[in-house]
């Protein structure tokens, strides 16, 4: 391993290659051979995949708290907007809920 090449460089330009980086512009960017390269793969492949997976998984668990949020403020927005009238229809539904008589009249 050169000495300015860090742990986060090495995974970085391991990922890159997984992205599909031609490994010979990756040498000539780090000044390092093949034999390095592969050294690199070997010790490093498995944590730069798994990096790469969590930050895919990240992502849609971001995209799913948006969502859900979204929707989240779309409902509170909703009741916000009920009338009394509807709250006190709201509050019948749920006496009859609990007393286990909601049917439709």
């Amino acid at each position: 391993m050169k000495p300015s090449a860090t742990p986060a460089k090495i995974i970085e330009s391991i990922q890159e290659f997984y992205n599909g980086k031609e490994p010979e512009i990756i040498y000539a960017e780090l000044d390092i051979n093949k034999e390095c390269f592969d050294t690199w793969i070997r010790d490093f492949g498995i944590i730069a995949n798994e990096l790469m997976e969590l930050r895919d998984e990240n992502e849609k668990l971001r995209l799913m708290f948006t969502n859900l949020s979204l929707v989240n403020q779309s409902l509170r927005s909703s009741l916000d907007s009920l009338t009394r009238s509807d709250s006190k229809l709201i509050d019948l539904l749920i006496e009859k809920r609990k007393t286990g008589n909601l049917r439709y009249p």
